[in-house]
């Protein structure tokens, strides 16, 4: 399986596999000052992939990874209720990351969502960068898959 982690007895994983449902949430309130720099409402970014029923957010902050969980709803609720909340939302779906060494750029909130939807890209460093990374990345798949987003896959160990 290639995870040592996933060897341990006791543990369950769920893998999320290209075309799982995602959701990149972009928001412009910061705590920390020197990133008042970045592009008004590209401030910081998250991503919710749905695991198999479920949607899980992966929030990496400065000091600390936050693992959210949500229950099943549809891509469109949720992301509904992030935009009214004031954030900006690109529904997209996890892409085929290749097994290779990820580049060595400090671990910030977009490497995480990179990592997570398998985006490789070296120039992609900011919030904004990502969103319109993803925006183009979006819009080819919409177009290759008839308009709609792949249901999600999981497996669990």
């Amino acid at each position: 399986m290639g995870l040592a982690f996933a060897d341990t007895p006791t543990a369950e994983f769920a893998l999320i596999r290209p075309g799982s449902e995602a959701l990149v949430v972009f928001r412009d309130h910061t705590e920390i000052a020197w990133l008042r720099w970045l592009k008004r409402g590209f401030r910081h970014c998250a991503v919710v992939v749905r695991i198999g029923g479920e949607w899980v957010m992966i929030d990496s902050l400065s000091h600390s990874i936050c693992v959210g969980k949500f229950g099943a709803e549809p891509m469109q609720h949720l992301a509904r209720r992030y935009r009214r909340a004031g954030h900006i939302v690109v529904e997209t779906a996890v892409g085929e990351g290749k097994a290779r060494v990820a580049p060595p750029l400090p671990f910030t909130c977009v490497e995480a969502v990179k990592r997570v939807l398998g985006v490789q890209s070296w120039f992609v460093l900011t919030p904004y960068q990502l969103y319109r990374h993803l925006r183009v990345r979006t819009r080819d798949r919409r177009r290759d898959i008839g308009g709609e987003m792949r249901p999600a896959v999981a497996e669990v160990a």
